[in-house]
């Protein structure tokens, strides 16, 4: 592929898939530190858009009200194509990061950026 058509490629499949990845990336944040989820002791109640969605990020359904769907089998397919496109674009990014810069300073951004999450994962363990 040449240096153009990756360029493309990362670019339209980044623009394509933004809304949906910043979606999850929101929700996905909201969840880690457990916004989506009422307190045991009663002093937090999660907004009703927050739980919904919520739903939507972990079960691919949108929950209104009472009603509770089934789990949405085309959108898993669409989050399926999602994560592979970002999967491609992020692969087109690294090489591109290889062809532009100084593959020195981009072996050591992949480097820390593997061994940071591992570190501080592996630190919460003691």
């Amino acid at each position: 592929m040449n240096l153009k058509a990756m360029r493309n490629a990362h670019l339209y499949l980044g623009v394509f898939f933004a809304p949906l990845l910043l979606f999850f990336l929101i929700s996905g944040t909201w969840q880690t530190f457990g916004l989506h989820e009422a307190s045991k002791d009663g002093s937090y109640k999660p907004p009703a858009i927050i739980k919904s969605l919520s739903q939507v990020h972990k079960n691919q359904r949108w929950v209104d009200g009472h009603k509770v769907p089934k789990p949405s089998v085309p959108f898993r397919y669409l989050v399926l194509l999602m994560s592979l496109g970002m999967i491609a674009t992020t692969i087109l990014g690294i090489l591109m990061a290889f062809k532009y810069n100084q593959a020195r300073i981009v072996w050591v951004c992949l480097s820390v950026g593997t061994a940071l999450p591992i570190l501080l994962l592996w630190l919460a363990r003691q």
